[in-house]
């Protein structure tokens, strides 16, 4: 019974142990490059930071753990959505991957990707798909009263927009949507389910300028 639960005992202990793998030598010139496009509206997305992330891995009966070393080199897109980033290993990690940052006012599915083992020491070509988005001043004009907070949903890309505070009857949001389509905005009130909800839908405009779209809602609007 004893020796069963060391054997148990250990196996568990196994199961945390890792092993950092090797680093990838030093100075190892490499090349990423590519093209970030707006495929939706023909334009190219400018202007675009790509940043350089290093990593290193530990392998465990868990699966593998990524640990971030750092960025170690950074650009931007040009005129033509393109960008090309030749960068050294450091020695210090064996995983590498293109990220972009954040931006309101563009929409890219996937800001991260990896590049493959193969292509270091040599060349790799990663494009990204992006959609710009255009700016909308949401005027919100409450015809009642309503003493609860109005938590605020964008449909496409999902994002949460700044709450309106309770009693507040006149409030403008900017928000950043794609002219093509229609954009769907939900309205919910309680903090818990079963939330109530009011959808409003702002038309299509097709214009890149920032302009004001203003709805009035009443408590009445809530189900």
């Amino acid at each position: 019974m004893k020796k069963n639960l060391i054997l148990i005992l250990t196996f568990f202990s196994l199961l945390f142990i890792s092993c950092e793998e090797d680093p990838i030598p030093a100075d190892i010139e490499t090349l990423v490059f590519g093209k970030i496009y707006d495929f939706t509206n023909d334009i190219p997305i400018v202007n675009e930071k790509i940043k350089l992330a290093e990593f290193s891995t530990q392998g465990t009966f868990a699966g593998t753990n990524y640990i971030f070393k750092g960025f170690i080199d950074s650009t931007t897109t040009d005129i033509n959505g393109d960008y090309s980033l030749p960068f050294n290993t450091t020695g210090n990690g064996n995983k590498y991957s293109i990220q972009l940052d954040y931006k309101q006012e563009v929409h890219i599915p996937n800001l991260e990707e990896p590049i493959q083992d193969e292509s270091i020491g040599d060349q790799e070509e990663i494009n990204f798909e992006g959609l710009n988005l255009y700016p909308v001043d949401l005027r919100v004009i409450i015809t009642d009263e309503i003493t609860q907070e109005i938590n605020m949903y964008k449909q496409f890309p999902e994002r949460q927009i700044d709450p309106i505070p309770a009693s507040i009857q006149n409030s403008v949001r900017r928000i950043w949507v794609d002219k093509n389509v229609v954009n769907e905005i939900t309205f919910r009130i309680g903090s818990s389910s079963p939330f109530l909800n009011h959808i409003i839908q702002i038309p299509i405009n097709n214009t890149t300028e920032l302009y004001e779209y203003e709805i009035e809602i009443s408590s009445t609007d809530f189900q």
